[in-house]
C-alpha cells in the first residue's frame, strides 16, 4: 500500500523515457550538490527556496502550496524525515537525474530531481527506494 501510494508525479514534470545510462561524472556536470540542497531545502520546508530552483514548467505546475501538499503526502506516508543516505546520477533523454536516497521514519523513498541544461528542476519524483 505505501509503495503504491509513494510512486508520486509531482506537478508539471519532464517525459523521460529510453535507456538509462550512469553517468561519468569526469566528462559529465556533478549534480549531486544541487540534487542534495534542493532534498535539504525540502526537508526544512522551505518550499520558496526549492521553488526557486525550478524551471519556468515547474514552477506553473507545482507552485509553493502544492509542493508543500506533495511533501506532506509523502511525510504522512513514509513518516518523519531522518537523513540523505545515498545519491546516483544518471542521464536520461537527455536530462540530468539525481536520485537521493532517503531514511524516513518508515522507509527509504528515492527523491527523484530531474535538471535541464540550465541545471533548474524540471521534473520531481517521490518512490520507493531501489
Amino acid at each position: 500500500m505505501r509503495s503504491a501510494l509513494l510512486i508520486i508525479l509531482c506537478g508539471i514534470t519532464c517525459v523521460v523515457c529510453g535507456t538509462r545510462e550512469e553517468v561519468d561524472v569526469t566528462s559529465s556536470m556533478d549534480l549531486t550538490p544541487l540534487a542534495k540542497e534542493f532534498v535539504i531545502l525540502l526537508s526544512q520546508e522551505d518550499y520558496g527556496g526549492c521553488v526557486a530552483r525550478f524551471d519556468q514548467t515547474m514552477k506553473n505546475g507545482l507552485p509553493e502550496p502544492k509542493l508543500q501538499e506533495a511533501w506532506n503526502t509523502v511525510l504522512s506516508q513514509a513518516g518523519g524525515f531522518q537523513n540523505q543516505i545515498g545519491v546516483r546520477q544518471t542521464r536520461e533523454s537527455g536530462y540530468d537525474i539525481v536520485y537521493v536516497t532517503c531514511q524516513f521514519e518508515h522507509s527509504r523513498i528515492d527523491i527523484k530531481v530531474v535538471f535541464n541544461a540550465d541545471q533548474e528542476v524540471t521534473g520531481l519524483w517521490f518512490r520507493p527506494a531501489k
